[in-house]
């Protein structure tokens, strides 16, 4: 993905041209294939290029258009390119040199702010009318991309990586609220907020004006008013699922280079993967498909109904597609930590998956080393296209059946009771499946603040009440981080990332299909996924109901890179990083490990170790640049 950035000054500021040039150059890596910059008095605008799309080696941006008196600049991948070239009257021979850029900029004048409504794919975009003095960005529905910002004053400045934030002077105040949340992994750190109290983060679905007087921001889309749709048969259902489906896949192979797929044992990736290759197999392509696999064994680490080998779900996948490079990666160059470690320097903020950023890293690396351009994930599958239906939303003897006698009783409990039961975990500070120190916890309230900020904490799983609150803890719609982190781990692979499980077109029909037609009659959960890839993944992946379970082996690699681990140990056993998190109970996980490989300790090595430990060494990086903030 390409990136974008630019500043603004109401007042106007004789160092412009330097600012734009000090934020280009914290983007290089999203721009490999060139970009440029515009100013005028008082805003500039910028762009780091990467090709993308083939029509992307077009793009001129950013650019002053005289007649409209605007500026625009951009970073797109637009997926109904055919509608808005219609729409615009641009004749057949011209569209393969008009590229996206140019299509948001007829957008924008077609329908001014109501545009990013028709646009659909991943996009970002920010355009300066200079006798308003206005500066107006968007982003995307739910896609892969990434827009930071900051506002002091009459200054605003904003761009894909928050790196060319900091690069002209913007500070970084640690945002302790936010670091709690990520430590507990309560999503309510989604949204608009960032690790550092003055970078905020434009969410996907939203859009901004600001003028030297005012800023606003908006949603202008809702996944959440989608309604319910109404077909004559289950099958009508499967049949409109794979159409909508098989287009979102096919609009992400429009790449300049060449295209490859994660792919995992399950279904979500492997319907992916199998999509992708029938398509490209009608032109005669061919698809890289990258599965990561345990080095160490990996069946200790799972629990029951769980398989952490998917190396035989996957490869039966990829055989079934003779254009298919199947490419098997131990990851054996990178450990747990130096995963960390290599997702630090991209990203600059901790992150609740410290545990697969060693074969994330490999993967995005190894797909750089054999000169991909796009990269094809199904992340987003599990609310989405793999959907169960959530049965134990919908009646009290599943809910027990599926979630147990615990949970079962909590989900039925009224609010008052569940109020009631937060503010008495309030008064225990019981962070026990986290690193967090808790006078760090109880310094913040952050029970009581989890309390105050949901009413009863709706994220959690004891707060579902029906399917739909389920899927939107799961997708988090207008407000998800995930696209962003993506985004941002591709520009450092000179790639893009992609997923079609997040298209608009498949996150409307699936929400839209009624939750019982999910399940079916034999207790076969994800009925419509299954019934939708029949003939097009092999039946023993496409009916198999154990789900794969990502770094099952983690033990095994901790143990092998064990001075690694205790180095890092020692590193955040000290300020200012013991001051957020708790080297007692990392080291209690960590010989918890050491002493046996259980699903459970395997579980907490990710969630207490790991993502302990990324976050301290976060920590100490910034060194002084910790300020205590409430």
């Amino acid at each position: 993905m390409s990136g974008i950035f630019g500043f603004f000054d109401a007042s106007g500021h004789p160092l412009l041209q330097q600012r734009l040039n000090a934020m280009g150059g914290a983007m290089t890596h999203w721009g490999p294939d060139g970009g440029d910059r515009w100013h005028d008095t008082h805003c500039g605008l910028g762009q780091s290029l990467l090709y993308n799309t083939p029509e992307a080696v077009h793009e001129r941006l950013p650019r002053w258009v005289p007649d409209a008196r605007l500026a625009i600049t951009a970073e797109a991948r637009l997926d109904n390119r055919g509608s808005l070239c219609d729409a615009f009257s641009i004749p057949s021979v011209d569209r393969p040199e008009t590229p996206d850029g140019e299509l948001i900029l007829r957008a924008y004048l077609a329908w001014g702010e109501a545009c990013p409504d028709h646009l659909l794919g991943d996009w970002s975009f920010a355009i300066w009318h200079p006798d308003e003095r206005k500066l107006f960005l968007a982003r995307d529905h739910q896609g892969n991309t990434s827009l930071y910002h900051w506002r002091q004053g009459e200054q605003f400045a904003f761009a894909s990586d928050p790196q060319a934030l900091h690069a002209v002077g913007v500070p970084k105040r640690l945002n302790e609220p936010f670091l709690a949340q990520l430590l507990i992994s309560w999503p309510v750190a989604n949204g608009s907020q960032t690790i550092h109290l003055d970078v905020q983060r434009l969410p996907p679905a939203h859009a901004m004006t600001i003028t030297p007087n005012h800023t606003r921001v908006w949603r202008y889309w809702r996944l959440e008013d989608t309604p319910e749709l109404r077909l004559s048969t289950p099958g009508d259902y499967a049949e409109g699922f794979l159409e909508v489906y098989d287009e979102a896949v096919r609009c992400r192979l429009r790449s300049y280079r060449p295209v490859g797929t994660t792919l995992s044992g399950g279904l979500d990736s492997g319907s992916v993967t199998a999509l992708a290759a029938q398509a490209l197999a009608r032109t005669g392509q061919r698809l890289t498909a990258f599965t990561a696999v345990p080095r160490y064994d990996s069946s200790q680490g799972v629990g029951p109904r769980r398989f952490g080998d998917e190396t035989g779900y996957a490869a039966a996948t990829a055989a079934a597609w003779s254009n298919v490079d199947h490419i098997l990666l131990d990851s054996a160059g990178y450990s747990p930590m130096q995963g960390i470690v290599r997702a630090l320097a991209i990203l600059q903020e901790p992150s609740h998956a410290a545990s697969n950023y060693f074969w994330i890293q490999d993967l995005l690396n190894q797909a750089k080393v054999k000169g991909l351009g796009t990269l094809l994930t199904g992340q987003g599958g599990n609310a989405t296209v793999s959907w169960t239906g959530a049965p134990e939303l919908r009646s009290p003897l599943a809910m027990f059946r599926h979630a147990g006698w615990k949970h079962g009783i909590r989900r039925i409990a009224p609010l008052w009771m569940l109020r009631a039961a937060m503010r008495l975990r309030a008064t225990r500070q019981a962070w026990t499946g986290s690193a967090i120190q808790l006078d760090f916890a109880r310094r913040l309230g952050l029970n009581q603040r989890r309390i105050e900020a949901t009413g009863v904490d709706l994220y959690s799983r004891d707060a579902w009440r029906t399917p739909r609150d389920k899927r939107y803890a799961i997708i988090q719609p207008g407000a998800d981080r995930g696209g962003d982190l993506w985004a941002r781990q591709g520009a450092a692979a000179g790639l893009e990332v992609r997923d079609p499980t997040l298209d608009k077109r498949v996150m409307t029909y699936t929400l839209s299909v009624p939750d019982r037609l999910f399940d079916a009659p034999d207790g076969t959960d994800r009925w419509l996924i299954r019934q939708a890839m029949e003939g097009l993944l092999p039946d023993e992946v496409r009916l198999n109901r154990r789900r794969g379970r990502q770094s099952a082996d983690l033990a095994g690699r901790l143990l092998a890179s064990a001075s690694e681990v205790d180095a890092a140990l020692a590193a955040v056993d000290a300020l200012p990083a013991n001051r957020y998190v708790d080297p007692v109970k990392m080291r209690q996980a960590w010989a918890d490990v050491q002493r046996e490989t259980t699903a459970l300790t395997t579980h907490r090595a990710g969630t207490i170790l790991l993502r302990g430990l990324m976050a301290g060494l976060f920590l100490n990086q910034r060194g002084s640049d910790s300020v205590k903030t409430d």
